[in-house]
């Protein structure tokens, strides 16, 4: 009996000790295996930052996020081919993944939500679209750019059909920007519908995340609603607006134009909140493990953009912050659902291996049922993690500054500006070439040096 008795405890003994290793594999998240590549994105070292994303990339679940995250280094550095090769290998995955299988469902119910493939949040999805139109507009391919902004209505009509109660079902800086394009190829009643459609969703950006519609917006539905002769619509915006004066399109025609985007910061990062007690119903150890957003601070809240003796202000035309912290806000009774399910099945796993133990070991029983009851139940502690799977590489913000000017090539100089208009730091494009009648675009990303330490919880 007492070789039995022995017998079992080592088998349970090692299997405890497999599912404690098992646990603490798992104990970095994500986010927290990113502070790396941050660094060296905030040092601009981005082939660095590439080499250390492929070295964590794990193939299977992850694929998604690795790729978009790759993409978006990609066109960090300025690769916009490479970075539209990636996205779209992202986007072939996301709609392989669209209906995710019985086996990765019932994974997630067991163990947790990251065991499940990540398909991208729904703004995710948009906004991978519109970074392959701006990749597409840096390599002067309107026709590609105006490809994906197809994409972005079928997705954003997508996303109102299967969850009209979400708040992001618009994306006011996509439909603006498609706007742009189609006014640039001349398809100025296709321009004044995203126009249209992105006044309406600066409305709900205003009523949900703070944010006014852009000046540069307001110019532009005055200046079409006037090219198509929609006189009622025009003076119904003059009188909202308090406009009197505005760049007609012939008056554009003459010009170049210059679209300066700028993507600041870093988007929040999710981290794990988990509180670990003791059920008072039968005295076992249960975990809940549930994401939360952390705001990634930023001293840059503005820009000004200068070339010869013109200027523009920048404007915030989009607040990623914002919407991934609601995005997350609206699906957090549905993630703590699941996690109680999960507590509540894995705390009936672990009586239902104390009591098989208990009928199969007659001699000895009591130890035994309580060795397995507890490797199951510690098993239920160590696997519950939250899922903190994010797009880490998008921007907390984007700002957007728009400049006419004569054709020729231009010096420009950007200043960042901070809470009180002070200069954070100054940068310069040289020999940028403004063409005639056309938009030429600059996007580039800006990272606040040792990113990672300037994280603070909202």
């Amino acid at each position: 009996m007492r070789a039995m008795r022995a017998h079992m405890t080592y088998v349970s003994t090692a299997a405890l000790g497999a599912v404690l290793a098992l646990g603490l594999s798992g104990c970095a998240s994500y986010s927290e295996s990113f502070a790396v590549i941050e660094s060296d994105m905030a040092a601009q070292r981005f082939d660095a930052a590439l080499r250390t994303l492929e070295q964590q990339y794990q193939p299977g679940r992850n694929q998604v996020v690795y790729l978009l995250n790759k993409a978006m280094l990609e066109r960090m550095k300025g690769d916009y081919a490479a970075s539209n090769v990636s996205f779209e290998s992202a986007k072939t995955r996301m709609v392989e993944l669209y209906g995710t299988s019985i086996r990765e469902q019932a994974l997630s119910f067991m163990v947790n939500d990251a065991t499940r493939s990540y398909s991208g949040e729904m703004y995710e999805q948009v906004l991978l679209h519109l970074y392959m139109a701006l990749n597409y507009l840096q390599l002067g391919d309107l026709i590609n750019a105006r490809v994906e902004a197809l994409q972005v209505d079928e997705q954003l009509r997508e996303i109102t059909q299967k969850t009209p109660e979400n708040r992001y079902t618009e994306d006011a800086l996509a439909r603006y920007l498609t706007g742009m394009i189609y006014e640039e190829r001349g398809e100025y009643s296709d321009a004044m519908i995203s126009y249209r459609q992105a006044y309406e969703a600066y409305g709900h950006y205003h009523k949900n995340y703070g944010m006014s519609i852009p000046d540069y917006l307001k110019h532009d539905l005055l200046r079409l609603s006037e090219k198509m002769g929609l006189m009622s619509e025009m003076r119904q915006y003059k009188k909202e607006f308090g406009i009197e004066k505005w760049m007609n399109t012939a008056e554009l025609a003459e010009q170049g134009e210059l679209v300066f985007i700028l993507h600041n910061g870093l988007a929040p990062v999710k981290q794990e909140h988990a509180i670990t007690v003791p059920d008072p119903a039968t005295g076992h150890i249960v975990r809940i493990a549930v994401p939360y957003y952390q705001t990634r601070a930023t001293p840059v809240t503005g820009m000004r953009v200068t070339a010869g003796n013109a200027h523009a202000m920048g404007e915030v035309v989009e607040n990623i912050d914002a919407i991934a912290t609601q995005n997350l806000e609206a699906e957090m009774p549905a993630i703590t659902a699941r996690a109680i399910a999960r507590a509540v099945v894995k705390a009936q796993m672990a009586r239902a291996a104390r009591e098989n133990a208990r009928q199969q070991n007659q001699n000895g029983a009591a130890l035994a049922s309580a060795l397995a009851g507890l490797a199951v139940e510690v098993m239920g502690v160590v696997t519950e993690r939250a899922d903190t799977r994010s797009w880490l590489t998008l921007p907390a913000r984007i700002h957007l500054a728009r400049l006419p000017l004569p054709p020729g090539s231009y010096t420009i100089k950007v200043d960042l500006l901070g809470n009180l208009g002070q200069i954070v730091t100054t940068q310069e494009y040289p020999n940028v070439v403004l063409r005639q009648g056309a938009k030429t675009y600059l996007s580039p990303h800006w990272i606040p040096p040792n990113d990672s330490s300037t994280r603070r919880t909202p």
